[in-house]
C-alpha cells in the first residue's frame, strides 16, 4: 500500500520537528528528508552556513551528502565546475581504495562486484571512513605528541567496539574468519587492567 499524502506529511512534520533548532525555521518539508539524513555534524555546519547566509539550501544539502566536511566557504560559493574535478578525483580514489578493500577482504569476489559492492549505500559509512583516514593522514598536526595520543586512544577504542560485535554477533565472527583477513583479537582491556 502507497502512502497518503497526509501520512507523508506528518511523517515529514516529524522529520522537521527532529532537526536542531537552528534548522528548524529554514528548512522546508520536500527538503526535510535530504536534511535528516545527513550525519549530525553536517546538519551543523548547515546551520553555520544559514548563519552565514546561504542561500542555495538544495545544493548545500548535495553537497554535504557527498562530503560532510565541506567548508562553510564552499557551500555558500561552490567551486566552479573546473575546481569540481579534485572533490570528484577524490571520490574515486575513495571508490577505488574501498573496492580493492574489498577485494582484499574477499578475494574471490570479481572486481566487478567488488566495485558494485564499492558503490552501494549499504558502504557509505566504510567510504565515510576511508575520507577520514586520508583527513587523519594528511594532517600536519598528526605528529604532534598529543594529537597521536588522542588520535591513537579513538583508533584502539574503535577497534575494541568493533571486536566486541564481532564476539557478540555469530554471523559476524563467521564472515571475519571466513574472509582473507588476518584476525588478531587484541584483549587490550586484560593488558591496561
Amino acid at each position: 500500500m502507497s502512502e497518503t499524502y497526509q501520512s507523508k506529511r506528518e511523517r515529514w512534520q516529524r522529520l522537521l520537528e527532529a532537526l536542531p533548532p537552528g534548522l528548524r525555521e529554514h528548512i522546508s518539508l520536500r527538503n526535510v528528508e535530504a536534511v535528516a539524513a545527513l550525519p549530525s555534524h553536517a546538519q551543523e555546519r548547515l546551520v553555520e552556513a544559514i548563519q552565514a547566509g546561504l542561500k542555495r539550501l538544495p545544493r548545500a544539502v548535495e553537497q554535504l551528502k557527498l562530503d560532510p566536511n565541506t567548508s562553510i566557504a564552499d557551500l555558500l560559493h561552490p567551486p566552479t565546475p573546473a575546481d569540481a574535478e579534485q572533490p570528484s578525483e577524490l571520490s574515486q580514489q575513495i571508490h577505488n581504495e574501498l573496492a580493492n578493500v574489498v577485494q582484499m577482504s574477499f578475494p574471490d569476489m570479481p572486481r566487478i562486484s567488488a566495485e558494485a559492492l564499492a558503490n552501494a549505500d549499504v558502504m557509505d559509512v566504510a567510504r565515510q571512513i576511508i575520507q577520514v583516514h586520508h583527513n587523519l593522514f594528511e594532517s600536519n598536526h598528526l605528529r604532534t605528541d598529543f594529537v597521536m595520543v588522542v588520535v591513537y586512544a579513538l583508533v584502539r577504542q574503535a577497534l575494541e567496539r568493533l571486536e566486541e560485535i564481532i564476539a557478540d554477533t555469530p554471523a559476524c565472527w563467521q564472515a571475519i574468519h571466513q574472509s582473507a583477513l588476518p584476525w588478531y583479537l587484541n584483549d587490550w582491556r586484560k593488558q591496561d587492567a
